[in-house]
């Protein structure tokens, strides 16, 4: 019986115990509640935040209310079967907006695409504000990060939120520097997101919700559809402009060639032609100092040989037909062949 007892009585020391004890892990903040009232909070703080700072501020802020705050993992102790413990995560958890639709102040239309980094600073005022599910954290997080989004792309032009300074842009084509027009950037898209990031964090500390100190980042800007496609025209009527250009260029360049190349062959042809005639005309002086050579020694000779030339140019053809006087000199040789023909008829 007495064995019994002290079993019995070890096992109810071990669930006193058990219920008195419980553990925050390092990735883990605590709030102790006593009747759903809380009397105890213990904090965990994200590294590189300052720790002690958020300690104090917490500390004086529930000593009002006589709720102690802790700092750090471990193990600790509540009055058993009265006091409960929430427990709440300590790391960063990731936020993701959902596109969303946005006019700039210039009457563009864009789809924002934002994302943030959060974690939760104050466990007490979470679980007032938000309750131990994370997820409703999350839609509070849209309605905050998103209105401030909005709030500050819409009073800004989208050049602002494009551009982080006034540097010069790169464009491939020298042509399209006259089109591409880039206004002045005053703030630019750093200032844009700290101004948001800012405001979300000052909204999200009712909830008990800090901010990483990444802050918020805007991860897609894109035109919506109408707007982007009458980009895309104006895009094709500039390259359209610019193909017709380099083709307008290259013909007048060819047209150039062209007139350069005729050029060129008259140039060498009339060159050919003056050499040609410079040739031909050395070569009939030449012709014409041996004839008149051939002349002088022997006169008789360089007559008949051109007579012979003169017969075989116009009485050699079959259709040359020759009408001459009979004294004419051409007939010389003609009329002595027939005397010599008729004197040797008679002689046989």
């Amino acid at each position: 019986m007495g064995r019994i007892i002290t079993i019995v009585f070890l096992i109810v020391i071990i669930i006193v115990l058990s219920s008195s004890m419980y553990i925050v892990d390092q990735t883990q903040q605590a709030v102790v509640t006593q009747f759903g009232k809380p009397v105890r909070v213990v904090i965990n703080p994200i590294e590189g935040r300052r720790t002690q700072e958020t300690l104090t501020r917490l500390k004086d802020k529930y000593a009002k209310e006589g709720i102690a705050v802790a700092e750090g993992a471990g193990l600790r102790f509540k009055v058993p079967f009265i006091q409960s413990v929430q427990k709440f995560e300590r790391r960063l958890l990731r936020w993701n907006g959902n596109p969303e639709q946005i006019p700039t102040k210039d009457k563009k239309y864009i789809w924002v695409d934002s994302t943030a980094r959060w974690y939760i600073e104050d466990p007490l005022q979470f679980l007032r504000s938000v309750g131990t599910i994370e997820e409703q954290a999350h839609t509070r997080l849209d309605d905050i990060i998103d209105s401030s989004t909005r709030n500050s792309i819409t009073k800004r032009d989208l050049i602002e939120i494009v551009r982080t300074d006034n540097r010069d842009m790169r464009v491939a084509e020298e042509e399209l520097r006259e089109t591409i027009k880039v206004g002045q950037v005053t703030e630019g898209r750093p200032k844009i997101v700290a101004e948001i990031t800012e405001t979300s964090r000052k909204s999200c500390e009712e909830y008990g919700i800090g901010i990483h100190s990444s802050g918020v980042l805007i991860k897609g800007l894109t035109y919506v559809q109408e707007v982007k496609l009458k980009v895309e025209d104006r895009m094709i009527e500039e390259r359209l402009r610019i193909a017709k250009k380099y083709t307008s260029e290259g013909e007048g360049e060819f047209e150039k060639i062209m007139g350069d190349k005729e050029r060129e062959v008259k140039t060498i042809l009339s060159g050919a032609y003056k050499t040609a005639k410079e040739i031909e005309g050395a070569a009939d002086a030449k012709a014409t100092k041996i004839y008149a050579e051939g002349f002088g020694i022997d006169p008789d000779f360089y007559r008949f040989w051109k007579t012979l030339e003169l017969y075989e140019q116009y009485i050699g053809g079959a259709k040359t037909r020759l009408i001459l006087g009979a004294d004419n000199p051409l007939l010389e040789l003609i009329k002595g062949e027939i005397l010599q023909i008729k004197e040797g008829s008679v002689g046989q």
